[in-house]
């Protein structure tokens, strides 16, 4: 649903039937279509900006070369009205992003670095686009956030600091059961079919209590030899596990359904939440070079899933990319939240204050008594060989002689 607080008219339904899978990558038909439509809108060329952000930002990888395609085409022919109001400071934020980030998928970010050598040459020193032109030199100014930073690796590292460290990791194996079809939602893709992200491995009742087992182990010393193959089973779960959260998070249309409204979704999240637990518990308890790197990896592939899980579960209504983004603008160098507040309760309805009283008469410095001269500040003795001191100046007649007159003859 758009919000209701920006403008939703013709201009944002072009851009969203013109993004989509009935068109070509490359496909430039219906472009004038929506340049007309942009004309005759006072807010034509802020909307289609805003449009193009959300494409850029919650499209799939098609959507975001329909989008890009459609800016370029619009930037060089939508005219000049469009070129200096179109370019804000989220699109291109949002445009620096596609080109940097690493989540962004391979040959969006190779289209995005051609448009960014072709705008550097073609509309350098074009009035409206100055901004455009030198993108191709500005890094991102929105920074991804830490491991540290996120709530989702903070929360699952405490809940591992609570489980019991010196005993042996409970077995993370995944077992394949031939169980009825999924009962859980499917995903809806950009083309409005469903997308089945297919039944997810279902961890063992073992990933979720501990058994009689594990209680009388518990004070055992971890062997190496013996959890050889749990260790190796564990690590090639989490790694399977990371790669199914990172697709089902690209298959689902952002658009149309949030991530965490997605039970697959929801279980594959889950599940390397589970197994990162256990690759925590097994750095702190494997000390040989030969195992550790292969920890230390997967440990940096479920993070990286369950950060690119957490930042991709925003509701288009709450954010894209015109307000503030994880609070990327009320960051920047001049933001004040005191001038926010202060200025909070101001309306432009109110009356305006009323003026001050004009004057009457205004004052006029005192003027010196006759007679009296003011004094002069001492000076320094003048120089008698000094061509224009004041002593050498020529004093001027008293009679001037007249100028000579002619006498017609």
């Amino acid at each position: 649903m758009p919000s209701s607080s920006k403008p939703y008219t013709a201009v944002t339904v072009s851009i969203d039937r013109l993004t989509s899978e009935q068109f070509e990558d490359d496909d430039l038909s219906g472009l004038v279509d929506l340049i007309e439509i942009i004309r005759i809108q006072d807010t034509g060329p802020t909307e289609a900006g805003r449009a193009l952000r959300k494409k850029l930002k919650y499209g799939n990888v098609h959507r975001q070369l329909r989008a890009l395609v459609i800016l370029d085409g619009l930037i060089q022919n939508a005219g000049s009205r469009f070129q200096k109001t179109f370019a804000d400071e989220p699109l291109l934020e949002r445009l620096r992003l596609l080109a940097k980030d690493s989540m962004v998928d391979a040959e969006v970010r190779q289209k995005v670095n051609v448009l960014f050598r072709q705008w550097a040459v073609a509309y350098k020193g074009t009035p409206g686009l100055e901004r455009i032109a030198v993108l191709y030199k500005e890094l991102p100014k929105t920074r991804r956030p830490q491991p540290h930073q996120s709530r989702v690796v903070r929360e699952n590292e405490a809940e591992a600091a609570r489980e019991n460290a010196t005993s042996p990791p409970a077995s993370p194996t995944v077992t394949r059961r031939n169980s009825p079809p999924s009962q859980f939602p499917q995903a809806t893709s950009s083309s409005g079919r469903t997308v089945a992200l297919g039944t997810a491995p279902l961890p063992s009742s073992s990933l979720f209590k501990k058994d009689k087992k594990d209680k009388k182990n518990k004070n055992k010393p971890f062997n190496l030899e013996k959890e050889k193959h749990q260790l190796l089973e564990t690590i090639a779960s989490a790694s399977v596990a990371s790669t199914n959260l990172m697709n089902a998070l690209q298959l689902i249309n952002r658009e149309e359904q949030r991530v965490s409204a997605n039970q697959e979704v929801i279980q594959r999240f889950e599940t390397c939440k589970l197994l990162r637990r256990q690759i925590l518990r097994y750095i702190q308890l494997v000390e040989s070079d030969q195992y550790i790197g292969s920890l230390l990896s997967a440990n940096d592939e479920l993070v990286k899933a369950l950060m690119a899980f957490e930042i991709m579960d925003k509701s288009i209504d709450d954010d894209s990319d015109s307000d503030n983004d994880d609070g990327q603008y009320t960051n920047q160098p001049g933001y004040s939240k005191s001038a926010e507040a202060a200025m909070a309760g101001l309306s432009i309805d109110e009356a305006p204050p009323a003026k001050p009283p004009r004057p009457m008469s205004i004052p006029m410095p005192p003027v010196p008594a006759a007679g009296k001269q003011r004094a002069q500040p001492e000076s320094e003795p003048e120089d008698d060989d000094d061509p224009f001191s004041d002593n050498n100046a020529v004093k001027t007649p008293y009679h001037e002689r007249g100028e000579p007159t002619w006498r017609d003859v």
